[in-house]
């Protein structure tokens, strides 16, 4: 049985090893954007993210075998003239480790994302997605966004 739940400083060799998976992918389809190094998430930002309050990481993990990660951004809109307030849960970077794809964990790992969104009183949850992931595009178009 997985455990959701946020991540620690303990976590950041693992969901690194994750974000190195997908940075490659990013990099090597779209060069002209991205950079192609070796550390895509230094210690010292990690740390700093753990510590920002409009940022979580969330990990999926079997025991102490982090299987997948999130990293979502809490925005808000207030007082705005033409828009009414909002709370959005934006997903900024989402991965399943490449030997644990296909096997449902990026949907319980969303689930637990969309159980969190409503435990916590957010109006949506948004992402982003590049058009050359198409798996990526097609996860997320079965999570129903």
């Amino acid at each position: 049985m997985s455990v959701f739940r946020k991540a620690v400083l303990d976590d950041y060799e693992q969901i690194l090893r994750m974000k190195r998976q997908v940075h490659s992918i990013h990099a090597h389809a779209c060069s002209e954007f991205y950079k192609s190094i070796e550390v895509p998430l230094s210690l010292r930002q990690f740390q700093a993210d753990l510590s920002n309050e409009a940022v979580d990481y969330y990990v999926l993990c079997d025991n102490k075998t982090i299987l997948g990660y999130a990293v979502v951004n809490i925005r808000t809109i207030a007082n705005h003239p033409i828009i009414h307030d909002r709370k959005i849960l934006y997903i900024e970077d989402f991965c399943i480790d490449e030997q644990h794809r296909g096997t449902g964990l990026g949907t319980e790992l969303f689930k637990q994302l969309e159980a969190l969104a409503l435990r916590e009183g957010f109006d949506s949850i948004e992402l982003d997605v590049w058009a050359f992931n198409s798996s990526a595009r097609a996860f997320y178009d079965s999570m129903g966004m």
